[in-house]
This record gives C-alpha cells, sequence and structure tokens, in this order.
C-alpha cells in the first residue's frame, strides 16, 4: 500500500507509513500481520528489515521494529471509497519517536525540545559500545582493543547501548561550532565533546545533526546537597585539565557558567559547547583563554561559598584561598597552572590534621666487613599545640667509602655537619611561631652544600679518597622533602605496595636508563658499587630534590645499599608492612640482609605516620 502525503510503499496490513507515520487507509481485505522479532536492547533490526522500497530516500525513517507512534483515524463509513486528506507539515517538523538515523546507528527516543531552527531529542545508540573503565570515555565501539582517550584495554568489558542528545537543524550554520567539534575528533574525560556530525534528507529537506553524550542530570546549579571542599576542588582540577586539553586545541568555552558543569560523583565535565568558538591557531589575543580560567574560578568559586567572589569571604584551606587570590590578581595564567594548584590543595587537605612520627632506626657491620662505615642520624621536636600534633622529624643515612679511618669518618662528619646546622637554623625557624617560615628545599641544599664542604676539606687535609652517600629527609606539615646523592635510598611503603623515590646516581642505573641492563642484571653486575656522585670527591655538589605527601599508615624507608643490594623490594614491602614496630621492621631488615650474607654495612631509618585524630 502507497503512503499518500510521501508515495512510500508499504505492506498491506500497515496502518502508519513506515517513512512518514502518515495514517494509511483502511482496507477491508486486510490480511492478517506477518509477526516480526521484537526489538532488543540495542534495537537490532529484525529479518526483513533492510528490504529497500520508496522514492528519494531508501531506507526507512521510522524504526518499524518498534510500535509506531499511535496516530488514531477517524472512523471511515465507507473504508474502500474513502482516503484520508494529506496532513499539512511543517518546513521544520520535529522527527517521530522510533526515528532511525545515520545508516540505522542512532534512534529517536522522544522530543526534548523544538524551534522554529533547533530541535533536541534524547536518542539511544543501536550499536554496541564499551564504555572505558580507567576515563570513562564511552564511546569505544565494540571490537575496539584499547580506549580511543586514554589507551587502556578494553578487554573483559561488556558493551553497552548509550543514550545521546541529538540536535538537529535545517541550517548547517545553528549548530556549525558543535559540528566542527565532532570533526576534530577530539576525547577527554573531562569535557562532554561532540562525537559525530552527519546530514540526511528528511521530508524533502536537508537537515544537519550532532551527536552529544548525555549529561548527568546534575549540573553546577541543582546539585542536592552543599558540596565538600574536596569534590569541588577535585571538580575543578578535572575542569582545569579539560580546559587546558580545549586551549591546547585553540578552542575557548565563552559563556561558561555553572550550567555548562556536568557533576556525576565524583566526576565533573564541561557539556554545551554551543557558545564555543575556534580561536587562530597561535592566536595573539589571549583574553578568551583567560576569561575561561577567570570563569571556572568563579564557578567554583560559587560552589563553594555560594557567593561571588571575594577577598573577605573566608575559604579554607590557605592553599585554596590563595589559589582564588592569584586567578583573580591574573598570576595564574594557563588552565594547566590552575590544575596544578589544585592538586596541590588537595595534597593540602589529605594532610592529616594532627599526627605523630613513630621511627625505628638500626646500623649493623654485617656479616664480611670488620667496621661500620655507615652512619645515621634521627632528629625529631614533637609538637602539639591546641591538642594538634605537628611534629618536625630530620633523618639522614649515610654510607661512607674510602676504607678504615675514611670511609666512617666521611659519614660522621657529615652527619655531625647536618645536627650542627639543623639545631642552629631548621628547628628554631620551624617551631617558633613568631620565626620566619623555613624554605625546606632551599635549607637542603644549604645543609648538604655545608655537609660536602666539611668531607671535602678532611678529605685534602687528610689526602684521602674518602667521600659518602646521604639520603636526607625533613618530614613536616604531612610531607617529606627528600635530598640524596649517591645510591643510599628512600622507599615509601604502605598497604599499597612499595616505590623508590630515589634514583641512584651509580653507573648500573645509567646502563638501566639506556636500556643496556635490566633490574634484575643490574643487582648482580661486577660494577653496581660505582657511583658518580657523592659527598666530599667534588668543592660543590648538588642534590636530587623529592616531594613526598605522606597519610596515616604510610611509612619512609631510608637504608644503604648494604639493605636495597640484597633484599628485593618485594620482601622490603612485606616485612616493613608485617612487623610490630618501625623498630621490629629494622631489625627484621637487617636480619633479611644478614640472611642473604649480609656483605657490606647495613643501615635503615624506618618512619612511620600515624594520625592522632
Amino acid at each position: 500500500m502507497k503512503c499518500t502525503n510521501c508515495g512510500t510503499q508499504n505492506t498491506d496490513d500497515a496502518r502508519h507509513c513506515r517513512r512518514c507515520g502518515a495514517v494509511l487507509p483502511t482496507s477491508s481485505e486486510v490480511t492478517q500481520p506477518t509477526p516480526v522479532a521484537a526489538n532488543d536492547a540495542g534495537g537490532t533490526r529484525p529479518p526483513g528489515s533492510d528490504q529497500r522500497t520508496g522514492l528519494g530516500n531508501t531506507r526507512p525513517l521510522v524504526d518499524d521494529t518498534i510500535p509506531p507512534v499511535n496516530h488514531t483515524a477517524e472512523p471511515q463509513s465507507n473504508a474502500a471509497a474513502t482516503r484520508p486528506l494529506p496532513r499539512n507539515r511543517l518546513f521544520f517538523e520535529a522527527l517521530p519517536e522510533g526515528a532511525i538515523l545515520s545508516d540505522g546507528h542512532y534512534r529517536v527516543c522522544y522530543l526534548i525540545e523544538e524551534s522554529p531552527l533547533l530541535n533536541s531529542y534524547s536518542a539511544v545508540s543501536r550499536q554496541a559500545l564499551i564504555e572505558c573503565r580507567s576515563c570513562g570515555f564511552a564511546h569505544n565501539h565494540y571490537g575496539d582493543q584499547f580506549c580511543k582517550q586514554c589507551g587502556a584495554s578494553l578487554s573483559d568489558l561488556e558493551p553497552h547501548y548509550p543514550n545521546f542528545i541529538l540536535k538537529e537543524s535545517a541550517a548547517a550554520d545553528a549548530i556549525a561550532t558543535e559540528r566542527r567539534l565532532a570533526e576534530m575528533n577530539l576525547h577527554h574525560g573531562g569535557a562532554l565533546l561532540p562525537v559525530e556530525t552527519f546530514s540526511e534528507v528528511i521530508f524533502g529537506t536537508r537537515r544537519f545533526y550532532v551527536i552529544l553524550p548525555e549529561p548527568s542530570p546534575f549540573t553546577g546549579i541543582n546539585l542536592p546537597e552543599q558540596p565538600e571542599t574536596t569534590d569541588v576542588v577535585n571538580w575543578g582540577m578535572q575542569l582545569a585539565d579539560a580546559l587546558a586539553y580545549l586551549h591546547k586545541n585553540n578552542i575557548t568555552l565563552g559563556a561558561a557558567t555553572l550550567e555548562h558543569i556536568s557533576i556525576s560523583g565524583k566526576a565533573a565535565r564541561w557539556f554545551n559547547f554551543a557558545e564555543a568558538r575556534l580561536q587562530p591557531a597561535n592566536a595573539r589575543n589571549r583574553k578568551p583563554f583567560a576569561d575561561d580560567i577567570v570563569s571556572l574560578t568563579t564557578n567554583l568559586f560559587v560552589l563553594l561559598t555560594g557567593k561571588t567572589y571575594s577577598p573577605s569571604v573566608e575559604v579554607s584551606p590557605p592553599g585554596l584561598a590563595g589559589t582564588f587570590q592569584a586567578v583573580f590578581a591574573g598570576k595564574i595564567t594557563t588552565a594547566a597552572q590552575l590544575a596544578d594548584r589544585l592538586r596541590d590543595v588537595i595534597a593540602e587537605i589529605r594532610r592529616p590534621t594532627s599526627y605523630d612520627l613513630r621511627v625505628g632506626r638500626l646500623s649493623d657491620v654485617g656479616q664480611v666487613r670488620q667496621i661500620n662505615e655507615d652512619s645515621l642520624l634521627t632528629l625529631e621536636a614533637g609538637v602539639v599545640h591546641r591538642s594538634i600534633g605537628s611534629p618536625l622529624g630530620l633523618y639522614v643515612v649515610a654510607d661512607g667509602m674510602g676504607g678504615h679511618s675514611a670511609g666512617d669518618v666521611a659519614s660522621g662528619l657529615a652527619i655531625d655537619a647536618v645536627a650542627r646546622h639543623a639545631l642552629q637554623t631548621l628547628l628554631p625557624q620551624t617551631i617558633g611561631q613568631k620565626s620566619p617560615r623555613v624554605n625546606i628545599d632551599d635549607w637542603l641544599r644549604e645543609t648538604i652544600g655545608l655537609a660536602n664542604a666539611t668531607v671535602h676539606e678532611q678529605r685534602r687535609a687528610a689526602n684521602t679518597n674518602m667521600g659518602t652517600t646521604f639520603v636526607l629527609a625533613v618530614v613536616a606539615e604531612g610531607e617529606a622533602r627528600i635530598a640524596h646523592v649517591g645510591d643510599s635510598r628512600a622507599y615509601l611503603v604502605n598497604a599499597a605496595g612499595i616505590k623508590q623515590i630515589t634514583v641512584d646516581h651509580s653507573l648500573v642505573q645509567r646502563l638501566i636508563e639506556t636500556k643496556q641492563l635490566t633490574p634484575e642484571e643490574a643487582r648482580t653486575h661486577p660494577q653496581r658499587n660505582v657511583i658518580y656522585k657523592n659527598l666530599g670527591d667534588r668543592p660543590q655538589v648538588e642534590p636530587d630534590i623529592n616531594h613526598l605527601s605522606l597519610e596515616p599508615g604510610d611509612f619512609l624507608l631510608l637504608c644503604t645499599d648494604g639493605l636495597s643490594g640484597y633484599v628485593d623490594d618485594a620482601d622490603i614491602h612485606q616485612i616493613v608492612m608485617a612487623a610490630s614496630s618501625p623498630q621490629d621492621a629494622c631489625h627484621k631488615l637487617i636480619d633479611a640482609a644478614n640472611a642473604n650474607g649480609g656483605p657490606d654495612n647495613i643501615t635503615a631509618i624506618v618512619v612511620q605516620m600515624e594520625s592522632l585524630g
């Protein structure tokens, strides 16, 4: 039966046109309908639905595997002699529910918004897609081995059929920016960017489409409750990272408001890029980029306080207040800088407000050497003010070299120099509330320079080849600042595993970095003890400095190569986590090294951060 409205040939038993949805004439000789397969979760076509008929558009507009829109025909007294009048159609009439688009890839679920120029729909994918468990990107196709966005493996992940927002316009310019973004094939976990664009002829008129990921029901303006500071800062970091990605691709958001932020649990993403702008490559005018940064920061401040920004409105922690001030003073000029500052704020929030340091320390001559050339130092100040514990700890391990009356002298001189300098400078300035704060990194460089000069001067006076490796950690305000020279090491040990913080200044480490040796081969290499940097060898030395945030339950391990060279990292982790105390851990670590031959002196300091509430 041919539709009188659009001319499409339909089956004799059809009540509505499968292309345009118009009511078809009734017939007194209608045969029983032929059953078709029910539509599955992904909208799979039933057998026979790929038959192409009709004029002009050779693909059905409406998914005939689901019930069509329920148009009810007027009663007719003479069904064989009468025909319904053709419906008057608007120039840009909305699509019916069940309409199929993009070669069968999408099915219209319902109309969201209708206007003379732009229609928006909820649409479901009829293709099996896979959502990445690592980054949340949901537009990987079934069969892809790796995520398009982050490269993570997609093995063992089940496909799904997600919903999308479908925008439709008869004027290409109305959705030009979003269509251009879709063509750029951009992906970022912090932005719900357009994923596809296409055009089709519908009712004789070409229409243009863009497919966008469906946002969360919650945006920055309709959250069910006041968010926590940690959540707001995490959202800001994600959005700043996404903004940096967009800016790298010369995209600015324009008017980015709270309505442009989709929030789902711990995740926040930009969406609705209708007002986005593509800037010229290497654009000299940086104001649109700066405006985005200010808009994001303004939104974060509103989320946090419910007020527009003012320096008089107090926020905490101090690092967050400083970040707001820096943005509005024009001192933070890129989205990447903002993201880094917010990461620092997250680390600041996670630091325990009250904690103590439990320490174990032990040095052993080993099974072969006649003299112990290692030295260690632990220096602590237990500070409790207004019931809040915030101790300061200084920890040093030194492995002397040069033989009797040389190596042990070198390590001892270095330790003594650090102790004297710390008592004169670090402790008074750190503990005294009215004293200026110490820049720990500068203090570390200054201290190691002093220790190096002390050893170097004695080396020249005694005409020996003395020297010492050196690893020094200052723990304060929930963070460890670690400086080292040589191959004595610092490790972070916790329930998640063991991580080496320092990188050896040794020959075998360079061979590992150039892929001439594996870490396993380096452990037995005949030149594994050759180091190229130590205290005392030269008049000046530059240490490596690392920063490490500590949380309750974390252990900081400082040790000489008499331990790290003869006990595997996995065994070190197991021993520390199973020990009854940091001191017990030191004893058992040294026992393990001696059990493996103990060919070198063995020294270990274990520092545990313990929360006090």
